[in-house]
Order: C-alpha cells, then structure tokens, then sequence
C-alpha cells in the first residue's frame, strides 16, 4: 500500500480538477490510501516556474509548502496505524 497526494495545474481554472477527478478513480481502484484534504488546484500562468524550477509567486510556493506538510502528517499518522508488512 501507498499514501497518496494528488496535485496539478492547468492554465484553466478547473483543467486540472478534471484530470484529478480522473486520477482519484484510479488511485481508488489500486486502493491506494488518498489525503483527500487539502485538495490542490493551482492555476499555472507563464513564469509561476523559473527555469531552476522555482515558484515564483510567494502565495503559490506557500501553499504547495502547506499541501506537502499536510502530506508528511497524513502519511505520519496512516503508518502509525496500519502496519507495514
């Protein structure tokens, strides 16, 4: 088994919640555990990367800070309970 994060970007506003929708269907089916919570949608714009592959936009790079936080805790607390084989 797996712990799971599904993130993505799109230059549409809802682009990359479709392809997540998607992707959460088959994550569900080779029962992968999923955080379901805090979703990530990020908007892409030309820029929002450098080319050293940094975020440039101090509100973006702090949420995806927070998202993957939040992913070492989900993770942290599923293995603590399930064990490993």
């Amino acid at each position: 088994m797996l712990e799971t994060a599904v993130i993505g970007a799109s230059p549409g506003a809802i682009g990359t919640a479709v392809g997540q929708q998607s992707l959460r269907a088959t994550l569900g089916f080779l029962n992968a555990r999923q955080m379901t919570s805090p979703e990530a949608y990020i908007q892409y714009t030309p820029g929002l990367v450098d080319d050293d592959g940094e975020v440039t936009v101090e509100s973006t790079r702090e949420f995806l800070r927070a998202f993957m936080a939040a992913f070492c805790d989900y993770a942290l607390r599923v293995l603590a309970v399930i064990p490993q084989a």
